[in-house]
This record gives C-alpha cells, sequence and structure tokens, in this order.
C-alpha cells in the first residue's frame, strides 16, 4: 500500500487545515472520500475499515478534518458554510491529482449531512457514490438536500438511534429511490448497548454493505 500524505490546504479563514490522504496505485484510480461526525472522527470504526479495505485494492482515500475540530472547537451551524467550503476544496484537490474512476463519499452523522449538500452542489461528483452513516433523519435540513440529491446512494440507520425517524425514511424513499440498511437495536454509533456481540455483528454488516455498495 502507498504511504499516506498530509495534503495541508488552507481553512475558509485562513489558517492550515491538514488532511490524510493515501495515493491509488496506477494513472488512473477510484477515490473515496471520508467524512467524519461531530463526536466521531475518521478513524472510528465505521469509517476506518472501509477505508483500509478500499485502500487495500489500491482505491485512493482522503480522510477530511473539519477546522473546528482541529481548533479544538464545539460545533455550532454556523460553521456548516466554511465546512461546505473547506470540503469541497480538499475535493477539489484531490481530484485534480490524476484521473479518477470510480468516486465514493462516505459520511457519519454531521458528514452524512455535509454529502448531502456537496452532492447537488459539485458538479464533479454527480457519478459519484454517496453513503450516508447514521444521518441526522429528523432534522429538517437533512432530508429535503438529500431529496435534491441523485446519485446512487445508500443510508445506514440503526433504529434505537435518537436521529431514528421510520417516518422520515418512507417519505424520502418515496421521492427518490435509494439503498437502505437498517440495523435493529444499534444506537447513533451502531453500537448496540450492553452487547458487544451485537455490536460487533452491527459493524460487520454495516462495513460489509458500505464495501458492496461501493465496488459492486
Amino acid at each position: 500500500m502507498s504511504q499516506p500524505v498530509n495534503l495541508s490546504l488552507r481553512s475558509a479563514s485562513g489558517g492550515l487545515l491538514v488532511h490524510k490522504y493515501f495515493p491509488g496505485d496506477g494513472e488512473v484510480d477510484s477515490l473515496l472520500v471520508t467524512l467524519p461526525g461531530d463526536h466521531y472522527g475518521v478513524d472510528g470504526p465505521l469509517l476506518y475499515y472501509p477505508r483500509l479495505t478500499l485502500r487495500e485494492a489500491g482505491w485512493s482515500t482522503l480522510a477530511l478534518t473539519y477546522s473546528y475540530q482541529a481548533a479544538g472547537e464545539p460545533f455550532t451551524l454556523s460553521a456548516l458554510p466554511d465546512m461546505v467550503e473547506e470540503v469541497s476544496a480538499a475535493l477539489k484537490e484531490v481530484l485534480g491529482m490524476s484521473r479518477k474512476g470510480r468516486v465514493a463519499l462516505v459520511g457519519k452523522s454531521l458528514g452524512a449531512a455535509l454529502i448531502a449538500t456537496l452532492a447537488s452542489t459539485m458538479p464533479a461528483l454527480e457519478n459519484a457514490r454517496m453513503v450516508y452513516l447514521t444521518p441526522p433523519l429528523y432534522v429538517p435540513l437533512f432530508a429535503p438536500a438529500f431529496l435534491e440529491t441523485r446519485q446512487e446512494s445508500l443510508i445506514v440507520v440503526g433504529t434505537a438511534d435518537r436521529f431514528y425517524d421510520r417516518d422520515t425514511l418512507e417519505s424520502m424513499r418515496s421521492g427518490r429511490p435509494f439503498e437502505l440498511i437498517e440495523i435493529a437495536n444499534a444506537d447513533h454509533s451502531l453500537n448496540v448497548e450492553s452487547n458487544l456481540d451485537g455490536t460487533f455483528s452491527a459493524l460487520k454488516r454495516a462495513v460489509a454493505g458500505v464495501i458492496t455498495f461501493l465496488t459492486g
């Protein structure tokens, strides 16, 4: 496998913002971009294992960092425009490095919400595949943004997630097709409370589903 490269870009405020990038093999390669959640980093298992698996298969991988997290600050809604700007800049930088085959974005919670925005605003992502891990379903802005997208999409949710909302899922499915993995009794991190075997099973099902969706 290739060695990591620190992709140093400027944050929206002008500071240094470093992302972890692994170049793929060959002149034409596929790219996986992982977007963390607010309290779920890019090395959390739901993001780490898909990234590792595809990197071993020769994909390029980009693990993003948000400037508010790098600064040790709490998330606020006012940070969203800067986050969209920073993520867009990182994507443009990496997409311009080589000819890309398949492009895929995997976002956890807050990262999933960002994907919904980027999918409808970046022409370069028109044919990308999108994975939304535990998206904030009952947050009013998410479903309308998602319904504006047209990319092939997979949503992974747990039924014990505080953001889980079956009615919203059904409404979204009436608006556009997407693949869905629902994991019974799994919370916002897809952990199953007081059940370690159940948690491992949930992680395995989610990661296997993501890999199948991105490589199928």
